[in-house]
């Protein structure tokens, strides 16, 4: 079963799209070494205007304790929550 295609709104503040980025949590440096969660990523929801730098990262949206579409999920669930909605409506 491949990834269910979810829907990210707008950013609140200005309007502009927002992108999913994944990250990984780990850091590899020049000697070989690593440092972090190897194998682990999270997902990040930033507005793609500079200007207003609104952004999404939370706890739940990382691979550490979730599966990978557990933490996608998490992190738009999260994005596009406003203020007013209820549950049923994110």
């Amino acid at each position: 079963m491949g990834k269910r295609r979810m829907i990210i709104k707008p950013c609140p503040f200005c309007g502009d799209i927002p992108y999913l980025e994944k990250k990984p949590l780990w850091r590899k440096y020049n000697d070989g070494t690593t440092h972090g969660y190897y194998g682990c990523y999270e997902y990040e929801i930033k507005c793609s205007n500079v200007k207003c730098g609104c952004r999404v990262n939370l706890g739940r949206n990382d691979t550490i304790y979730n599966d990978d579409e557990a933490a996608r999920k998490n992190a738009i669930d999260a994005w596009n929550r406003r203020a007013g909605d209820t549950e049923e409506e994110v």
